[in-house]
């Protein structure tokens, strides 16, 4: 079983789980294996998680070049959708940046702070559209009950 990624053919679903924030080549590489896997299919849907006490380094230079790579895999693969839990509101922040940046591509991605609402929205994933409710909903009383 590889140290990062996971494959579940009954969910088509790649689950990634970093112990520590990947650099880009690291990404790449691990990603690959995983497309190269006799598991994966066309179509899968990728789950990206990481242990919470390690910091996100990622600027916008690393942004943008995941959204690259992510859009040429797009075309080597199909179109497909990324969930990306995040653990705190600046990994939330560069979550949504992420999901605004593919807005036009080949793939979906969605920022969760949840890794159950992730799994729920990967079973159907759509594209953020705020005139459209759908699971979960983007309501700042339901996400910082606080503020109600």
């Amino acid at each position: 079983m590889h140290p990062v990624y996971r494959i579940d053919t009954a969910r088509k679903l790649v689950t990634l789980y970093w112990n520590e924030f990947p650099t880009i080549a690291r990404v790449r590489e691990v990603v690959e294996e995983a497309i190269a896997d006799p598991e994966f299919h066309p179509g899968m849907n990728f789950l990206w998680d990481r242990k919470p006490a390690d910091p996100n380094t990622a600027s916008i230079d690393y942004l943008r070049e995941a959204l690259y790579y992510l859009q040429v895999m797009a075309e080597e693969i199909g179109p497909h959708a990324w969930a990306i839990v995040t653990h705190n509101p600046a990994d939330y922040g560069k979550g949504r940046m992420l999901e605004a940046m593919s807005d036009q591509g080949k793939v979906t991605i969605r920022a969760f702070q949840s890794r159950g609402d992730a799994e729920e929205w990967l079973r159907n994933p759509v594209r953020y559209d705020q005139q459209v409710v759908h699971f979960p909903a983007r309501s700042p009383t339901l996400m910082y009950p606080g503020f109600a």
